[in-house]
């Protein structure tokens, strides 16, 4: 996986523990992220199934529409790649329609890749706010959606 590991080597030079190094060491490990592809990592045949999944097929309760009652989504998978005290790498592996709760990376610089599939990705903004019980005290509500985009990749 040689693409992997000069993402892995960009990324020891660009990230210390407060963050990137630089904008343009950031860069540096975007421009190499984008080119990573799912034979890169080992999931082309799981890139191949995916494109025949059928998302309409599967009801609100996340059961195929056909098959009998015990037939369930894919759950999602994590991969872990890298792990050390600047920077992780991982790669999740959704089933269509799945969905990973509103959550925060507060202090982390996050970079993501679409592999392949479908992906609707919405990011919220922290908005100040008078505290209800004393307007002087700031208080934090979560704002409206800063972004929201679907991404596909083949």
């Amino acid at each position: 996986m040689p693409k992997i590991k000069n993402l892995s080597d960009a990324c020891k030079v660009s990230f210390s523990p407060d963050g990137p190094i630089s904008e343009e060491t950031l860069e540096r490990v975007r421009a190499l992220l984008d080119e990573i592809r799912p034979l890169d990592l080992g999931l082309d045949n799981e890139a191949q199934i995916a494109r025949t999944w059928n998302s309409s097929t599967r009801q609100q309760n996340g059961r195929r529409g056909r098959g009998g009652p015990n037939q369930y989504a894919p759950t999602i998978k994590y991969l872990h790649i890298h792990e050390c005290e600047s920077f992780s790498m991982g790669i999740f592996c959704m089933p269509p329609s799945s969905v990973i709760p509103l959550h925060n990376h507060p202090g982390m610089t996050v970079l993501s890749k679409l592999l392949y599939g479908k992906l609707h990705a919405e990011s919220y903004d922290w908005i100040d706010v008078a505290d209800p019980t004393d307007p002087l005290k700031p208080y934090y509500s979560l704002g409206c959606s800063k972004t929201s985009k679907v991404c596909e990749r083949p």
